[in-house]
């Protein structure tokens, strides 16, 4: 049995952590809406339904930061390695040999 794509609430309901938007934010633009979700949330004036909705979207965009960085730094290492197996020799500071 699957799980439905949102949980209903009082109000409303919570964010899809695998919501197609969140995966379509670029690194950038994740960050810079959960910083404006910690500014509403250090506010305190949110009811605790909003906190919990603002709470699991800021989950949702966390792990899609770590998404971004982790593919980043595997294309980090296949450059790396790409590099290394053409026979490049890595350059160092103070080389001018």
């Amino acid at each position: 049995m699957s799980k439905p794509a949102r949980k209903s609430t009082a109000k409303g309901t919570e964010p899809d952590p695998n919501d197609p938007a969140v995966a379509a934010l670029g690194f950038e633009e994740a960050v810079e809406e959960l910083e404006r979700i910690v500014e509403r949330m250090e506010g305190g004036e949110s009811s605790l339904e909003e906190s919990l909705r603002e709470y699991a979207r800021g989950a949702a965009l966390v792990r899609r930061c770590r998404q971004v960085l982790d593919q980043a730094e595997q294309r980090i290492e296949s450059i790396g390695g790409a590099q290394l197996d053409a026979g490049a020799e890595p350059r160092t500071q103070g080389n001018g040999g």
